[in-house]
C-alpha cells in the first residue's frame, strides 16, 4: 500500500497527513473538520482553539452516532422485510407443490 503525504489546513494551521487513503479523500476529510471547527466557533462563545476542537469533535461524533443509529434501524427494517418476503415465497412454493 502506497502512503500519501498531504498537507492540509485546519482552522488556520497546516498539518502534514500521511496515510494510505487517496489524497483528495484526505483533503475532503480535513475540509470537513475545518468547516466544523469554524461553524462551532461561530455558533458558540468559545474562543480557545482546544475547546473549539473538542466541541467540533463532539458534534462530528454526534452526527456519526445518529447516522449509525439510522443505518442500524434501516438494516433491521430491511431484514424484517426480507424475512417477510422469504415467508411469502415459501408459502407460494408450498402451495404449488
Amino acid at each position: 500500500m502506497t502512503e500519501n503525504k498531504v498537507t492540509v489546513k485546519i482552522y488556520g494551521d497546516e498539518y502534514p497527513i500521511i496515510g494510505g487513503s487517496d489524497p483528495s479523500y484526505i483533503s475532503r476529510v480535513a475540509d470537513f473538520v475545518d468547516s466544523k471547527m469554524k461553524e462551532t466557533a461561530r455558533s458558540s462563545r468559545v474562543a480557545a482553539r482546544d475547546k473549539v476542537a473538542i466541541l467540533a469533535a463532539m458534534s462530528i461524533a454526534s452526527e456519526l452516532y445518529e447516522n449509525k443509529d439510522r443505518l442500524d434501524e434501516s438494516q433491521a427494517h430491511l431484514g424484517d422485510r426480507i424475512d417477510s418476503m422469504i415467508e411469502r415465497l415459501d408459502r407460494a412454493l408450498a402451495e404449488r407443490a
